[in-house]
């Protein structure tokens, strides 16, 4: 399993982020449930610039690994876009290994709205639960019992294991994103399903990759790339409904530098979130 998520692309180095936005850090709080945050470096100074308090990403892992590394082209770009992301990492003694737990991914919610040293710089009413692969399975499973969580993202992943749950999707009540990654995926078919269970009048999206594939669109950095971009676009129009964001999803493109005829968009009440 480990194998499915190396970070393809990068060497097997750190990824060094040179896109727009804002400097940001990586940084470990050494606290329990053990995790990892990207962040802006100046908090006061994204705080000023951005008009508002800093939204909360909390990322699942794809495998549900305790491992990071994978997705940092999507951390990094939403850290320089304002966002303050947690996502677990080694703890101590069992390193990567075993499963991390929907409980878990709410104590990194707790440490940030209760716990954190800049906790008056963050909005407790922006909180998305995002996820790769089997970290989707958490994110949307967090999302149902969590009335703190305000939309969700999943790359190539279904609230089940290999599998649609209807137990969850009902109780799933915010604007839920996707992204996946063409026929071969075989994600896919279930996160469409998930779409599809969405209650009457919910937003939701599904960001189809013309091809790739489920473990292409989830390790490969230039598409990671313009997946950070599609996922940007997204959580600016689920919490803020940004009409720039909603132009860029509803184009032939999907977004504004991926790259075109790569991506379709499916998608239902978006406009509902335009403000």
């Amino acid at each position: 399993m480990a194998g499915l998520f190396i970070l393809n692309g990068c060497g097997g180095s750190e990824y060094d982020y040179q896109g727009p936005g804002l400097a940001t850090v990586k940084e470990d709080p050494d606290t329990a449930p053990w995790f990892t945050v990207y962040r802006p470096a100046d908090l006061a100074s994204a705080v000023e610039q951005k008009g508002h308090l800093l939204p909360v990403i909390v990322w699942a892992n794809g495998g549900c690994f305790r491992s990071d590394f994978t997705w940092q082209p999507l951390f990094k770009r939403w850290a320089a876009e304002g966002y303050v992301v947690l996502a677990l990492s080694a703890s101590p003694g069992a390193g990567q290994l075993g499963m991390t737990s929907v409980t878990q991914h709410g104590a990194l919610i707790d440490w940030a709205l209760n716990q954190a040293d800049y906790v008056d710089m963050l909005d407790a009413d922006k909180v998305v639960a995002a996820g790769n692969s089997c970290g989707g399975v958490t994110a949307l499973g967090l999302t149902a019992i969590d009335p703190r969580v305000s939309a969700v993202f999943v790359l190539s992943g279904s609230s089940a294991l290999g599998a649609s749950s209807n137990n969850i999707m009902d109780d799933v009540t915010v604007p839920v994103g996707f992204v996946v990654g063409g026929p071969s995926d075989i994600a896919g078919p279930n996160a469409v399903a998930d779409y599809n269970a969405l209650a009457e009048g919910i937003p939701g999206m599904v960001a189809n990759r013309f091809e790739g594939g489920h473990q292409t669109v989830s390790t490969t950095v230039p598409i990671l790339e313009e997946i950070a971009d599609i996922s940007f676009n997204w959580m600016q129009l689920a919490l803020y409904g940004s009409t720039e964001s909603y132009n860029e999803l509803t184009s032939a493109k999907v977004c504004s530098d991926c790259t075109p005829e790569h991506w379709t968009l499916t998608s239902k009440h978006l406009d509902t979130l335009l403000q």
